[in-house]
């Protein structure tokens, strides 16, 4: 059943879903400025987690137990590293002054950006692991990586001031002092001039093709299949938005998150390195015992999902738990929002 899942043309379905789900976020749900309260937040992060789930429903039925396990995983590796991103984006909000009238048109930008980065990485990835599988060796590295930098570099603030290609537009072209609603230009003085919403979009972009590179060999390292990589991303890309908004207030509930991912991200990663480098014998070693090998694999893949959701659990008990510190990952957001 796993072949199912290997058809461009399921692929190719599904990504004309993600952009109806995109066409129906931006007429229905983002067609008018207004601020997101709670309720409207909580709402919203429901139906699209009620999307992913349904998803998921599908990847059982038509893909099996073990590629099931394997997008739930994903998804929730996905969402977590959404999590932080979206702290992320608070700090680029406030430090250009965005309205909060325009920050879900905004968000809405920021998703697509990320779709794209990550269909682009996703394209290319699969390509250069089919024709060189030991690039996963570079992959885990990556992870690994990302996961020290996650822990000691936990308390360095974030400054859009320093982003390449916000830089590189300022000097190409003239900027407005003032937003324009959502607009993207201006005209001031007889002047055609890019608005303060133009750069962040562009800020929210390029952020999000940093984001692709930790995210997608995250996904990599839980699942080879095409389709899981892609609708695990798409989904926990979908429902950022709404999070954004419900989670705006909640920083202290994610204190030590930068922590747990720096542990999925490691653990991913060793991951890598240990099926790539015994792949052959493992397999060798199972079909010596008799053992199945769909249920060595489903079990394996079971015991990932377990280990990233403890490790989740794990850093928001210890967020609730351990008394704030100044030094907290989050300190600097909290600033910004002040």
């Amino acid at each position: 059943m796993a072949d199912y899942f290997d058809s461009y043309t399921i692929l190719v379905a599904f990504s004309v879903g993600v952009v109806v789900l995109l066409l129906l976020d931006l007429i229905l749900l983002s067609g008018k400025d207004h601020h997101v309260g709670m309720k409207e937040a909580t709402l919203l992060t429901i139906f699209w987690t009620l999307v992913a789930a349904a998803v998921g429903v599908w990847v059982f039925i038509a893909g099996g137990t073990e590629l099931g396990i394997e997008y739930t995983t994903a998804y929730v590796a996905e969402r977590a590293l959404s999590i932080d991103n979206l702290f992320v984006f608070l700090v680029i909000f406030n430090y250009f002054a965005l309205p909060d009238l325009f920050r879900s048109r905004a968000l809405l930008f920021g998703i697509v950006g990320a779709l794209i980065a990550r269909a682009v990485f996703i394209f290319f990835a699969i390509g250069i692991i089919d024709l060189f599988e030991p690039i996963l060796y570079l992959l885990a590295l990556i992870l690994i990586y990302t996961a020290y930098k996650l822990i000691t570099s936990h308390d360095e603030d974030v400054d859009p001031s320093k982003n390449i290609l916000l830089r590189g537009f300022r000097k190409l072209y003239p900027v407005s002092d003032e937003y324009d609603g959502h607009n993207f230009f201006t005209i001031k003085n007889g002047i055609r001039m890019a608005t303060p919403f133009a750069l962040v979009v562009i800020v929210l972009a390029s952020t999000d093709v940093v984001f692709a590179i930790d995210s997608i060999p995250t996904v990599i390292g839980i699942s080879k299949n095409q389709f899981i990589i892609w609708s695990s991303n798409a989904m926990a890309v979908l429902g950022m938005r709404p999070l954004f908004f419900l989670l705006e207030g909640l920083v202290n509930l994610f204190r030590f998150l930068s922590y747990g991912l720096a542990a999925i991200l490691g653990f991913i990663g060793v991951k890598i390195i240990v099926e790539t480098a015994i792949h052959d014998q493992f397999h060798n070693l199972i079909h010596n015992l008799g053992v199945p090998t769909n249920q060595v694999s489903i079990t394996i893949t079971l015991g990932s999902l377990a280990i990233v959701i403890g490790i989740l659990i794990i850093s928001v008990i210890a967020s609730v738990v351990l008394p704030q510190s100044d030094d907290d990952h989050h300190a600097s957001v909290d600033e910004a929002a002040a």
